[in-house]
């Protein structure tokens, strides 16, 4: 994975953090916002590691996490009354799937869940896999593939059928997966690319540079007065 790469998927993942927290600011403090994303929205932050996992690694095969939606237009009343289903699905370099053949049906995990009347939910312990899984999907080589680079990002199907996108659906942020051979989950992560000590230290180096500079200044100003 190329430096390039790696400090793109940083930065989309710090600002889908930041949406993420905008989104539900605006739940709260703004009626007019209330209706959320609207049906094939990527919902950011939507697959949410449990703690505790370490930051910036991709998921293990078998973790569990929570798929967490927040108010939204696609499962709002009336829509709610239907059950929704979370499916896995192929995402290569985070392009949202189109073909239904993208996504995994094994992975659906009961039980699955009612929307509320403005269309939030919360769905704890769902199990993620590095696809194709033979530990406990039984699977062989080909379909989906959902693994630890970006060409073989996974996202997250949540919705009325994943074999029909014309219906209400949603889509998490995408995220990595790493294959353990056991699907224990033993290694947890938060779903995003390791970042290397390539893009770390240069960072670091920065900020001791502006500490540097600002401590300076202030000194100048306190010598001036």
């Amino acid at each position: 994975m190329s430096v390039r790469h790696v400090a793109r998927r940083v930065a989309a993942s710090v600002a889908a953090t930041a949406a993420a927290g905008t989104f539900a600011a605006l739940a709260f403090t703004s009626p007019a916002s209330a209706a959320g994303p609207a049906s094939g929205s990527i919902v950011p932050n939507a697959a949410q590691p449990v703690a505790p996992f370490a930051a910036n690694t991709p998921f293990d095969s078998g973790q569990n996490i929570n798929v967490v939606i927040p108010v939204n237009s696609a499962f709002a009343s009336p829509d709610n009354s239907t059950a929704k289903k979370v499916v896995e699905c192929a995402a290569p370099n985070g392009v949202v799937p189109t073909l239904s053949s993208a996504c995994d049906g094994l992975t659906i995990q009961g039980p699955t869940v009612v929307a509320a009347a403005d269309g939030h939910f919360t769905l704890t312990s769902y199990t993620v896999y590095a696809l194709p899984d033979s530990v406990s999907l039984g699977e062989g080589a080909g379909g989906p593939v959902c693994g630890n680079t970006l060409a073989t990002e996974c996202i997250l199907y949540v919705g009325d059928d994943y074999n029909d996108f014309t219906k209400p659906h949603l889509w998490s942020q995408p995220f990595l997966i790493n294959a353990n051979g056991n699907d224990l989950g033993a290694n947890p992560g938060d779903g995003t690319p390791e970042v290397p000590m390539a893009i770390i230290l240069p960072a670091s180096a920065m900020g001791l540079l502006g500490a540097a500079v600002l401590i300076r200044r202030r000194r100048k100003t306190a010598r001036a007065a």
